[in-house]
């Protein structure tokens, strides 16, 4: 049974390797499962036993984009020690690492939210989970934030959070454009930590 329990768990890190790599290049629209098979070396009723719908699998793939992203995010910035501004800056380093690390996550993401954008499915329900986690987490820094008096008290929290969130899709948007180029991406991660800590200097606090 552990071998068999073992088997499978290579059998599906093969295909979702496989389907990582074809959504992000040919987009989702336009892989079929047939060529997901292909790539990951099994026959099209293999990857039929583990993901009944192509739509099921993107949906298993949106998922562990959500762990190793947004979630493992989270949970490193909630658990460091240290005020607003530097659990911000946490925020735009770690999420910039993510992307390094895995950037077929990011373009995945991207394009399944402009073409899941408009329509009522289970895909698009996956992407705005993805976002809620994001903004809790901002609302909740930004929050304790003002309530130190680490950020000024005339701040907006949705709207700083808001504008967050838009830099960072931008920024991530844009050093992909970029061919996902390390030098691009320094640049953009300093500036969006340049950024943050403006709320800490608008608040009379010293940033370093």
């Amino acid at each position: 049974m552990a071998s068999k329990r073992g088997d499978s768990e290579v059998s599906i890190e093969k295909i979702e390797s496989a389907a990582l790599q074809l959504f992000a290049k040919k987009g989702y629209s336009n892989t079929s499962l047939e060529q997901v098979a292909a790539m990951a070396g099994f026959t099209k009723g293999a990857v039929y036993y583990y993901f009944k719908t192509k739509e099921t699998l993107l949906l298993h793939l949106l998922a562990r984009i959500q762990e190793r992203s947004i979630l493992a995010t989270a949970a490193r910035v909630r658990e460091m020690p240290g005020g607003a501004i530097q659990k911000l800056e946490a925020f735009v380093q770690l999420q910039a690492q993510w992307a390094a690390t895995y950037p077929n996550d990011l373009v995945i993401l991207v394009l399944t939210s402009l073409e899941f954008h408009d329509a009522d499915t289970p895909v698009r329900e996956a992407i705005r989970d993805y976002y809620r986690h994001m903004e809790a987490l901002l609302t909740e820094v930004f929050t304790a934030g003002k309530e130190t008096g680490e950020i000024g008290q005339k701040v907006d929290v949705s709207a700083a959070v808001l504008a967050n969130i838009a830099r960072h899709d931008g920024n991530m948007l844009l050093w992909h454009r970029s061919g996902c180029d390390p030098s691009v991406g320094r640049v953009l991660t300093s500036a969006a930590r340049h950024a943050v800590r403006q709320f800490g200097v608008e608040a009379g606090q010293v940033v370093a």
